[in-house]
């Protein structure tokens, strides 16, 4: 098998390199091909998933297009151990966060870190720096020092690593955020000129300007400064909107809009999508604060009782196909409602009450199969 993984994980980066900065008249060809080989790869090394697959009457003999392959619920990251791979021989696995106890969190094996970090790396590049090459980081959110299971950590960790020039740090740890050196380094920042990119999940940024409240401060980034905001409100504690929290940070750090990006991301899946605002802006065009999934993903708004596509236009339930899972899952149904148009994606929240059927029927499609 880890020959056959090797092969797998070769194609991917290759794929990667290829398509890292444009599509070509081949891209969707490729991009199915290489779709069906993963998952013929993963049906016949993820039992879990095969069993899966079996349930919707879908194998490799009958699956040819990408849009057609079996959406495993993202609850199956929580009930099963999904892996092409001996677990035990993980590079990584990365738990979700919000309850105490392992069994309730979902649980992403990271066999090999390969695909990943070029899938990170080249989302990174693309979208949140386009036409820089470094840039000083500081991270509201704890690294991998500290959080070695987080994929968020990981990330910034990745981050930090290849973009960061060596003024770059982190600012959450032991568990807090040491506001007093933040707010020393970003004056410093602020007196040589020096850009910055401001990395945290939403609710550092909601704790941040809170502490502002009683300790008022205020910045002037120098121009092509950007603040990152990698998301997860989802049991936190408390939530404000996502126009009310860019205005705030705006006024704080006197950077534009233009200048603040979100990104979609999540444990169970390996890539990330980004609103692309800072890449519309790096090639002086119209700029969107839609979302834009890299090449390696293509994504489906799916009617929320049926689980059939529907138009542009409509909110349904995101459907994430990313080939950077290549021995997870490709094909996850998410528990997000997302509006799709010519420019990309919006999430709109989670799937509640009656939006929340299709979720219910896969899950209980999923359960057949323990």
């Amino acid at each position: 098998m880890s020959d056959e993984s090797d092969v797998i994980q070769a194609r991917l980066v290759k794929f990667i390199q290829q398509y890292k900065e444009g599509q070509s008249s081949e891209y969707e060809v490729d991009f199915n091909q290489l779709a069906m080989s993963v998952f013929d790869y993963q049906f016949q090394n993820n039992l879990p998933y095969k069993k899966f697959a079996q349930l919707k009457h879908k194998n490799p003999l009958t699956v040819k297009n990408w849009q057609d392959l079996p959406l495993i619920p993202i609850e199956a990251y929580k009930q099963l151990t999904l892996s092409t791979r001996d677990t035990t021989q993980a590079e990584d696995v990365f738990y979700s966060s919000g309850t105490t106890n392992a069994q309730q969190k979902s649980r992403h094996y990271i066999s090999d870190l390969r695909v990943w970090e070029q899938s990170m790396i080249a989302g990174f590049k693309q979208y949140v720096i386009p036409n820089k090459e470094k840039i000083t980081i500081f991270s509201l959110f704890p690294d991998m020092s500290s959080h070695p299971n987080s994929s968020l950590s990981r990330y910034i960790t990745t981050a930090m690593q290849v973009f960061g020039t060596e003024n770059s740090q982190v600012f959450f740890k032991h568990n807090q955020l040491d506001y007093v050196k933040l707010i020393s380094a970003l004056k410093q920042a602020q007196a040589n000129h020096e850009q910055v990119l401001v990395l945290g999940a939403s609710f550092s940024y909601v704790h941040l300007l809170a502490y502002f409240d009683q300790h008022p401060q205020t910045f002037d980034l120098a121009e092509g400064s950007i603040i990152f905001d990698t998301g997860g409100f989802k049991g936190q504690s408390q939530e404000v909107s996502m126009s009310t929290l860019y205005k705030n940070l705006g006024q704080v750090f006197n950077v534009s809009r233009e200048q603040i990006i979100n990104m979609y991301g999540m444990t169970e899946i390996s890539s990330q999508c980004y609103d692309r605002n800072l890449a519309d802006l790096s090639q002086n065009q119209s700029t969107y604060f839609d979302k834009m999934p890299p090449a390696w993903v293509k994504i489906q708004i799916l009617d929320v009782e049926t689980l059939q596509p529907i138009e542009q236009g409509k909110r349904g339930l995101l459907a994430y196909y990313d080939l950077a899972n290549w021995d997870t899952c490709l094909a996850i149904l998410t528990e997000d409602i997302a509006i799709q148009n010519e420019h990309g994606f919006t999430i709109i929240g989670r799937a509640k009450g009656s939006e929340a059927k299709g979720c219910s029927i896969a899950v209980d499609e999923l359960l057949k199969v323990r």
